[in-house]
Formats: structure tokens, sequence, C-alpha cells
């Protein structure tokens, strides 16, 4: 109905769109695992702050 220049086009916007989601994918993953080293750093640093004795108190 549409030929071949319409599956062509077809084609690229579906190839364009599969590496623009694959590089959202990644960028996305980047960040989270970022964010969670950052976290567990920022974790970590309390816990050995308490353990030093820190000026927050202890809780539970």
């Amino acid at each position: 109905m549409f030929g071949a220049h319409a599956l062509i086009l077809l084609l690229t916007w579906g190839i364009g769109l599969v590496v623009l989601g694959a590089a959202l994918y990644v960028v996305v993953r980047f960040a989270v695992l970022h964010a969670l080293k950052a976290h567990t750093r920022w974790v970590d640093g309390g816990k050995q702050e308490r353990a030093s004795g820190g000026d927050r108190p202890v809780r539970g």
C-alpha cells in the first residue's frame, strides 16, 4: 500500500527508538548505580562516626 519508502521510514524510526531507549536505559542504570554507591558510603560513614563517638546519639 505504501511501498518501499514507507517501510524504510518505519524501520528507520524503529531503529532510532531502539537506540534511544538503549541509551536512556544505560544512563538511568549508571545514575542509579552512582546513587546507590553514594548512599552506601554515606551510611557507612555514619556507622564509623557513631562507632568513634560522634555527636549524634544512637537510637534503639
